[in-house]
């Protein structure tokens, strides 16, 4: 039978240990790794300055958050490093803020989104318009051009070559945000429905504020209220 080998992202081993608990506690036949990938917390010197410029974003960006994306960028390349560098298969990468909301299933048989938050082809346009998206239970695939899946906080990576595909797709003079980079280069075809992994609420630790994407990533946030 096939396992899972897990990848979590997140700032200390405790938070690692808790996290990894929760899975394993309940799911320990479906799973035969979970490793630790510390995230990446950069910092703004006199010297890096230009590391500034390898966002590709609004021009007035506060520099906070675009350090911050680029961690997240530098988090996520780590964890697909791994995967390549320990040659495993039926890979989860999951952000720390991910949180298992549906009974784990048997790997799927393709690379896909296991949550996230189907928007329109416009990002701009999230939360304004209601998605004409009916998703079955399973494997649905993404019609690009229609709708994009947005978030990264819990991917399903099929094999490590493949892993190594997308490491290299991020190895340019500038990228986009990490979860808008997966929809520019249509990485994943199809997506898990009902999702296996949805946010948590939380702080964010750049502007203290909270967000709702407990509430987009539920359902994909079909059923979300518009804005």
């Amino acid at each position: 039978m096939a396992k899972y080998n897990i990848y979590i992202i997140c700032s200390t081993e405790e938070d690692f240990l808790s996290k990894s608990d929760e899975i394993s506690s309940k799911y320990k036949s479906k799973v035969c790794h979970i490793q630790w990938v510390p995230a990446e917390y950069l910092k703004l010197t006199q010297c890096n300055k230009k590391v500034l410029k390898d966002l590709n974003t609004r021009w007035n960006t506060d520099s906070k958050k675009v350090l911050a994306k680029l961690g997240t960028i530098a988090a996520h390349r780590k964890a697909l490093l791994a995967i390549y560098m320990n040659k495993t298969d039926n890979n989860i990468v999951l952000e720390s803020d991910a949180t298992l909301s549906a009974t784990l299933i048997q790997p799927p048989k393709v690379s896909c989104y296991m949550g996230g938050w189907i928007i329109p082809p416009h990002i701009t346009k999230a939360g304004t318009v209601k998605m004409n998206v009916h998703p079955k239970k399973g494997l649905n695939k993404i019609e690009y051009g229609k709708f994009s899946v947005l978030m990264a906080h819990s991917l399903f990576i099929k094999t490590f070559e493949e892993a190594m595909e997308l490491f290299q797709t991020t190895i340019t003079d500038k990228i986009k945000n990490y979860d808008i980079h997966l929809i520019d280069m249509e990485f994943f075809k199809e997506y898990y429905y009902p999702p296996l992994f949805v946010q948590g609420k939380h702080v964010s630790e750049i502007d203290m504020s909270t967000n709702k994407n407990d509430q987009r990533t539920h359902l994909y946030g079909l059923e979300m209220p518009l804005n």
